[in-house]
């Protein structure tokens, strides 16, 4: 659990859940390859047809895992995400031996590229590394991102920390007065397996005690058509649970009809990180709430992000009637097609920096108002 998180919308973190299953922000090993065989194909690399990436790192990995004398329950024979990552450098410094520098080159640039996701990022740094056996695991992380782990105590944890109704927040003005708000899953997708749905009604119990109750729980999730499912196992989500996914496309804009058919009080969207303009696209019927924020990273891994694009949604909101909250303009920030700089490089989210049309930061009304008589 973090607490005073830097995230601008909320207080603190918590995940019942570690890890995720995959999505657009931690692709799937076979995306991984396949990419580079297409790459790679078209730059007309002799000798290289579909299917050679999967097979050079599948023999990579198992001459590396065979070295390992006592495999921990994290070291995988087999090509997965997080071994794709941690041998990138072996894998691309022996595709330049064989087929040139360029081949090389552009495999690394893929895979790094392929991985957005900062959960997962901190994962592969602290959890295990098939390159690296004997490296320290930190405590508290799934083994390796894509084994989603079960961590019972959180909820309860997280629930009993201290009333914030009626509080200032020096940091985040723009919460002042607000209920503690916890943000659910930020270090992986809780709804990744349906397995997981009776330890997660038992975690969710948690926010329902007197101490859960004094808080606004904002639960995140890239597969809604799962949190819909889980909502009616349990008959619809509290009143200070709200229920939110993610947008990053357009490509992606199948999950708001998702989320419309989850049984909420509250649902959220974040539009983050945002790799295309949605407005004209988005439909905010029964959405309370819209997150914006442009990608954070590596300058040469990050796309650019035309505020135009983040304006255009304040705009929508305006005319529907929905909270909407600017958290960070990226990495990369544009206007006008020209690229400017902030001091906050990595993530655009210091707002002092911005012009005074992008400085919007709203809540739902729900947030408002739930505890409203007890001011």
């Amino acid at each position: 659990m973090a607490e005073d998180t830097i995230i601008q919308w909320c207080d603190d973190t918590v995940n019942p859940i570690m890890g995720c299953s995959g999505c657009e922000l931690f692709r799937k090993p076979r995306q991984i390859t396949t990419k580079i065989d297409q790459a790679l194909i078209k730059l007309k690399v002799k000798g290289w047809e579909r299917g050679t990436a999967w097979k050079l790192f599948s023999d990579l990995i198992d001459e590396v895992f065979q070295k390992i004398d006592t495999p921990g329950i994290g070291h995988i024979n087999a090509v997965t995400t997080t071994n794709i990552f941690h041998l990138k450098g072996e894998f691309s410094e022996r595709v330049a031996r064989n087929h040139g520098g360029d081949a090389g080159a552009i495999a690394q640039r893929i895979i790094k590229r392929s991985l957005k996701c900062y959960a997962a990022k901190l994962h592969l740094n602290r959890g295990y590394n098939i390159q690296k056996p004997n490296r320290k695991v930190k405590k508290g992380y799934a083994p390796t991102f894509e084994q989603v782990t079960q961590f019972p105590g959180r909820m309860e944890q997280a629930a009993r920390k201290s009333d914030l109704l009626g509080q200032p927040r020096s940091s985040k003005p723009w919460m002042n007065g607000l209920p503690r708000l916890i943000f659910v899953s930020d270090m992986g997708d809780a709804l990744s397996h349906r397995d997981d749905f009776a330890f997660l009604c038992n975690e969710l119990e948690h926010t329902q005690t007197e101490n859960g109750k004094r808080h606004l729980w904002l639960w995140l999730t890239k597969r809604p058509e799962v949190m819909r499912d889980f909502g009616r196992r349990i008959g619809g989500f509290p009143d200070n649970i709200c229920a939110m996914t993610t947008v990053t496309s357009r490509s992606t804009l199948s999950r708001v009809e998702m989320l419309r058919k989850t049984d909420a009080h509250v649902r959220g969207l974040s539009l983050e990180p945002l790799w295309s303009d949605v407005a004209d696209q988005l439909d905010l019927t029964g959405i309370d709430w819209v997150i914006v924020g442009g990608e954070s990273g590596a300058k040469d891994d990050v796309a650019a992000f035309p505020i135009e694009w983040a304006l255009d949604v304040q705009t929508l909101c305006r005319e529907q009637g929905v909270a909407y909250f600017c958290k960070q303009l990226g990495r990369c920030p544009t206007r006008n097609s020209e690229e400017f700089s902030l001091q906050d490089l990595l993530h655009g989210g210091d707002w002092d920096e911005w012009d005074s049309d992008l400085r919007v930061r709203e809540f739902p009304e729900q947030f408002h108002t739930y505890r409203q008589s007890e001011i």
